[in-house]
């Protein structure tokens, strides 16, 4: 399979292209640099990772980097003039998402595929990768996703894996946020909260979430950037309400979750 081509820095970038390496698949790479820096980002390595560039595989860490990529100081989407498909495998706003259609030329059959697991469920390719977009595209590159991940599952149409995901990340959001007021409703009551995370499975010693799981920070190991986290899962979930959706305990989640602080088990 040829003109394959990763770029980002997210965090699963490396692992992409290292397991399609392992299997003897030959990918460009642009931007995914090593975990002590970033990659060659300069013009020359943007025109060589775009020669016969058929299918890009974009591993963004945020909007931002998506719109250098596609549009600004790389343009991905206008110089690579072999480009047939751009596959997006992050978690972005479902809005921002759906709007890339109209960006970018009709010929360029367009992927989203956010993925569930963890950095290492990635480089043992055990993550699950939902899917939106053209089904014939999606089964021409079927043999890339089988080796990237353990399991796919198609959602429908271009963009409807981004909301999906998101409304997955959100189940997780809210849930966290409810655990977390019972926990404070516990310490309130000098009840011993370890327990309580314990017989409710999430976190007590030697209990592990599945690897299926939404990639969210357990209760008890709670930091401030896993608590903004939580909040951009709800702020994304905010995407995909439909005009006059009920929107009353969504909001109110938020405003817990916006106003805790890091915490851990005593």
């Amino acid at each position: 399979m040829n003109g394959i081509g990763i770029a980002g820095s997210g965090r699963i970038a490396r692992s992409f292209a290292t397991r399609l390496s392992d299997a003897g698949i030959s990918a460009a790479t642009f931007g995914l640099g090593t975990p002590e820096g970033g990659g060659d980002r300069t013009q020359r390595a943007a025109q060589r990772f775009t020669a016969g560039l058929g299918t890009l595989i974009l591993v963004p860490a945020d909007i931002a980097e998506t719109e250098a990529l596609l549009f600004e100081e790389q343009a991905f989407a206008r110089n690579a003039k072999s480009l047939g498909a751009i596959v997006i495998a992050a978690t972005l706003s479902p809005r921002y998402v759906r709007a890339l259609r109209g960006r970018i030329d009709a010929r360029i059959a367009l992927i989203d595929a956010p993925v569930i697991g963890t950095g290492r469920a990635a480089e043992e390719g055990r993550l699950t990768m939902f899917l939106g977009g053209p089904l014939d595209v999606i089964q021409s590159l079927k043999p890339v996703f089988d080796l990237l991940t353990r399991k796919t599952v198609r959602m429908g149409g271009f963009g409807s894996a981004m909301a999906a995901k998101v409304m997955n990340d959100f189940l997780a959001a809210t849930n966290n946020a409810v655990t977390r007021i019972a926990l404070d409703w516990a310490e309130a009551q000098g009840i011993d909260e370890a327990r309580i995370v314990e017989m409710a499975g999430r976190g007590g010693e030697g209990s592990e979430a599945p690897e299926d799981a939404p990639t969210f920070c357990p209760i008890g190991q709670q930091t401030e950037d896993s608590i903004n986290h939580l909040v951009h899962e709800v702020e994304h979930a905010f995407d995909t309400a439909l005009a006059g959706a009920h929107l009353t305990p969504p909001r109110a989640f938020e405003t817990v979750m916006r106003s805790v602080k890091a915490r851990h088990l005593h």
